[in-house]
This record gives structure tokens, sequence and C-alpha cells, in this order.
């Protein structure tokens, strides 16, 4: 055995995060079941802390032990190969998904929101200039572009994230100070999550003030926002050059605009912190 396949065992054997046993294959000779274990217990400690803090919320609906199994579970499933902890977990509301346990639908769409507002926080911040509002007294706008608030996003859910959140916190401060039992509490919150229907709902996030938040949009919006969310990703990824941006004009074309409307939106947009300038396009 090469040294490339030895490294390629050995990781192997960590990541299952099960005991090594004896004569077994991740049986290592250079690895004793000891020092596997040290490396099997960081992995898994450094892994739960870490998404912890990204999904606060499913963490604390579920709690330390619950969610500290899940994460063992996700590692066993997909390796970490992110360097970045802070960047673990983009399929973890997904993988909540398919399990097999109590809620887990809920507790995907909650995933997928805590995941956009850590993903939002993360993002580098866009400079503000709102004098550039004035651009659209002047040009038209085909040739005329949004320039949103950093990391903003729009999302799809199965389930009303947001409003769960919001019911389940709201009630349990008072729940978990009168009972005094974490236990009782979390039984509580598993009960409550059952209350919820499926649907679609659509979500904003973005973030303001250096905090993300998030509300409810209409469907209608969400479609526009989406359109920019694209082109934003898009031109992120891309050599600016080889990209075609997106211009107002080319958004609302896309756009029902008996369904939406930007007059509407544009002010409440900027109130919002939502939208941070307005930039001309360079004709092509």
């Amino acid at each position: 055995m090469n040294i490339k396949q030895q490294q390629s065992q050995m990781l192997s054997a960590i990541f299952s995060l099960e005991p090594l046993q004896e004569n077994s294959a991740h049986n290592l000779s250079d690895v004793s079941a000891a020092g596997l274990s040290i490396y099997q217990h960081s992995l898994l400690a450094n892994a739960s802390r870490a998404l912890a803090i990204t999904f606060a919320t499913v963490h604390s609906f579920i709690g330390k032990s619950d969610f500290s199994q899940l994460v063992k579970e996700y590692l066993q499933k997909h390796l970490k190969t992110q360097f970045d902890w802070g960047e673990l977990g983009d399929n973890f509301p997904h993988f909540i998904k398919q399990q097999s346990r109590p809620n887990s639908e809920v507790l995907a769409a909650i995933a997928a929101l805590d995941f956009a507002c850590h993903h939002t926080e993360r993002a580098e911040n866009v400079e503000k200039d709102l004098t550039t509002l004035s651009l659209l007294n002047d040009v038209g706008a085909y040739q005329l572009k949004l320039n949103f608030a950093a990391g903003f996003k729009v999302i799809k859910l199965d389930y009303p994230a947001d409003l769960i959140i919001t019911d389940i916190t709201n009630s349990h401060k008072s729940t978990k100070a009168d009972k005094g039992s974490t236990h009782s509490t979390l039984n509580d919150i598993a009960e409550q999550l059952t209350d919820y229907q499926k649907g679609q709902y659509y979500l904003l996030v973005w973030r303001p003030n250096f905090q993300a938040q998030y509300q409810q949009i209409t469907q209608q919006e969400y479609q526009w926002l989406a359109l920019w969310q694209s082109a934003t990703m898009t031109e992120s990824i891309e050599h600016p050059s080889s990209v075609q941006p997106l211009s107002i004009g080319g958004a609302l074309d896309k756009t029902n605009q008996e369904e939406f409307s930007i007059i509407a939106w544009l002010p409440q947009a900027i109130q919002q912190q939502l939208i941070h300038s307005i930039s001309l396009l360079t004709p092509s």
C-alpha cells in the first residue's frame, strides 16, 4: 500500500467516526485505536461546535445531544471538504430532510433559513451610495442595474420557518422559566413543531445593519428578486466582461408587471436598506 492509499484509508477511518476494530479494513498499522479515537472526537467536537453556530435555531430546538448525533450522521455521509468551518453545512438542511426522525421536514426548513442568515452575515460589505438614485430620472431602465445589500438572498421553503421560530421562541421563553426543565421545554418544542402545515413560503434574507433579518414575501416579489440573486451570483463567479449584466428594464421584461409593481416596491426596498445603489451600465 502506497502513501496516498494509506492517507485515504486513514481519512476514511477518521470520518467513519466508528471505533477501530481489530483486524478490520480500517486497522492501519501506524494508527492505534486510541490515536484514531482522538482524531474522531476532535472532528466531531469541532463540527458540532461549528454547525451549532451556523444552525443555532435547529440546535436550540432539538438540544445538544440530538444535535451532536445528527452531526455525527452527517459527517459519516458527507466528508468535510471545506477548510473553513464556517462554510460547512451547505447541504445540511437537505440531509436533515432525508432523515427518518420526528419533524425532519420542518427542521430542514428552519435549517435552510439558519444557513441563509449565516451566509448573509458572512458576505463581504457592499458600498452604499443612495445619491445614485438620481439616475432613475435621467437614464433609461435598460441602462441601469440595482445593487443590493451584502449577501441578500431569497429562499423558497415548505414550511413558514420565520413564523415557527417567532412562535416557539416567544411561547417557550415563559415555559422554560416556569418549568425550569430544559428537557420538558424540548419536548414541548417537538410537539409544537407538528402544528404547522406544509405549503410554499417565500422569504427574503438581508443584512441592513450587520445582522441578518428575514421576512416573508409574495411569490411575485420572490420571482423578481430571484432574477437579481441569480445575476449577482453569476457576476461573482464569471469574469465581468463575459457576463451580460441584468438591467432594470431587462428584469421587468421577465416579470409579470400586472402582479409586481417596481414603483410600489422600490421605496420600501430603499427604506429597508435592501438597495445600496444604482449603477449605470456601459453600453456593449
